[in-house]
């Protein structure tokens, strides 16, 4: 038995988390998920609302069975699509900005030298001193 391969259930779900975060699968499902949102609103669009306009355009001068009581447009349908595509399209946002906050590096991760980031770093709001141009102002 391959010793690398004997982890631990703690190992295997941190291991699982860093290719989540780290490889954008966590952004590429989150765009599945919006494709799919986007897919069914869009069929939603064209049965409750194109197809019932085309229906009364032709006023019932057809024999097509897609256009059979098709007269009135189904309001109730069509906001519940809306509000579905509503809260996909929220959801997807707010889990996109967690997953890349986690995903970024935190702040004492990346100062050099083992400097410990200071209360009055947070204060100033993450700026930083411009010490490249030879002044020591502050860099938005």
């Amino acid at each position: 038995m391959d010793p690398r391969m004997d982890e631990s259930p703690r190992q295997f779900l941190d291991g699982l988390k860093l290719t989540i975060f780290r490889r954008r699968i966590g952004q590429i499902a989150l765009a599945v998920v919006l494709a799919e949102a986007c897919i069914r609103y869009l069929s939603a669009l064209v049965w409750y609302l194109i197809i019932p306009v085309i229906s009364n355009l032709l006023e019932n001068h057809t024999e097509s069975v897609i256009f059979a009581n098709r007269r009135s447009f189904p309001w109730e349908q069509l906001a519940g699509s809306t509000i579905e595509f509503a809260t996909v399209l929220i959801f997807v946002y707010f889990v996109n900005r967690w997953i890349y906050n986690l995903s970024r590096p935190r702040r004492d991760e990346h100062l050099a030298g083992g400097e410990t980031a200071s209360p009055n770093d947070e204060a100033n709001g993450d700026r930083s001193l411009n010490t490249t141009s030879g002044e020591s102002g502050l860099v938005p």
